[in-house]
């Protein structure tokens, strides 16, 4: 009876005492979210929804459980130092530890991408390629000179050598992407360009994206940016003509702190460039943020180029942002999930830019209903 006793009391113990230690030395853990979502917050208490409670709360345990990030870091450790695991949750360790996202999940399917197992029928591709007239066809209508839709290249398309063997890649011919940007050639006279191509001429010489983030680094950037610029304006600066130079400081990045090595893999380098915009300056004239991102961020510059130039897109537009506003007198970002059609009356761009993700499949097969808002033009 009296070991019985010890028993409940240490298992009582065990699930009141970690809350009472959290409740007061909280402020001296990582508390950060560092998974690429919004995490589960305390579920609302109504009669209606007594039946989805316990599910809910559940969630939000799980998502707020004292010392999780502690925990969370030293199961990591333990997976990728003792057994060597090349995959923990969507990131994907890789050779030298190069790390890579792939979720597998609706809307965002990067594993299907790499594995080349979601490749678009004729009829989808038809049905994405009239979307993306549809929203070309509204920028000219409502004053837009140019549109131009681009697509980056997901981290393991440029850099497939750094992927482990598995997973395997199980399809034989084109990825989607691939098989997409052909059809739009051949099929449309939308200004459409998958930029995988452009960018692998650049990857043996140049580290085009940082080892432990999803996104490109400066020099993956620039090199966008140009092409881009070439595109809209018919000119460019190669980056062989400016200077780089390695930075000194660790380049750490959101893949890392999934895992939870974001401290321990520091040898990564940024780079920085000089010598792309002797004689031209801008600055910042409004910027808007939401949860730490920056969704709206208006740029004036002394640029010869007259013209106002519009940048939408998902997270991959920001990299642009240290060099498109040289190009044009004004240039204004916006994230896609806040384009609103108030925005193309206020500042009236001549040109639109689009950019996305590969591996983000919501954006291209659904661009219409992100762009065009139906009550607004009634």
């Amino acid at each position: 009876m009296k070991k019985q006793k010890v028993l409940i009391a240490l298992f009582v113990g065990s699930l009141v005492f970690p809350n009472l230690i959290w409740g007061v030395f909280q402020d001296k853990f990582d508390t950060e979210n560092n998974e690429n979502r919004e995490l589960a917050g305390f579920p609302q208490v109504s009669v209606s929804g007594i039946a989805e409670f316990p599910s809910q709360f559940e969630a939000f345990y799980k998502d707020q459980v004292p010392f999780k990030n502690v925990l969370v870091n030293f199961s990591n450790f333990i997976d990728t130092e003792f057994f060597q695991n090349t995959k923990i949750g969507d990131v994907v360790i890789g050779e030298d530890n190069w790390l890579f996202y792939l979720p597998s999940k609706d809307g965002e399917n990067a594993m299907a991408d790499y594995q080349k197992t979601n490749v678009y029928s004729e009829e989808k591709c038809a049905e994405i390629a009239g979307k993306i007239q549809k929203v070309r066809d509204w920028f000219l209508e409502n004053g837009v000179e140019q549109f131009h839709y681009y697509i980056a290249p997901s981290k393991e398309t440029i850099y497939s050598e750094y992927m482990p063997e598995k997973p395997e890649i199980i399809g034989t011919g084109e990825s989607r992407m691939e098989a997409f940007a052909g059809y739009m050639k051949e099929n449309s006279d939308v200004e459409f360009d998958y930029l995988a191509d452009y960018l692998e001429k650049y990857s043996k010489k140049y580290q085009l994206f940082r080892k432990y983030d999803t996104h490109m680094n400066n020099l993956g950037g620039y090199i966008t940016n140009e092409k881009i610029i070439q595109d809209m304006t018919g000119d460019c600066l190669p980056i062989g003509a400016i200077q780089v130079m390695m930075g000194t400081n660790p380049c750490r990045g959101d893949l890392s702190r999934m895992i939870g090595r974001y401290k321990e893999l520091d040898d990564d380098r940024e780079y920085g460039l000089d010598h792309f915009h002797d004689g031209i300056r801008y600055r910042v004239r409004k910027e808007k943020s939401e949860g730490g991102e920056e969704i709206l961020k208006v740029f004036k510059s002394n640029s010869d180029n007259e013209k106002t130039l519009m940048v939408i897109g998902d997270s991959f537009r920001l990299r642009l942002e240290k060099y498109m506003p040289y190009r044009y007198k004004k240039t204004i970002f916006v994230r896609i999930d806040d384009f609103d059609q108030e925005l193309l009356e206020k500042y009236a761009p001549d040109d639109v830019v689009m950019i996305t993700v590969e591996r983000d499949q919501r954006y291209m097969e659904n661009l219409d209903s992100y762009i065009i808002q139906e009550d607004e033009m009634k």
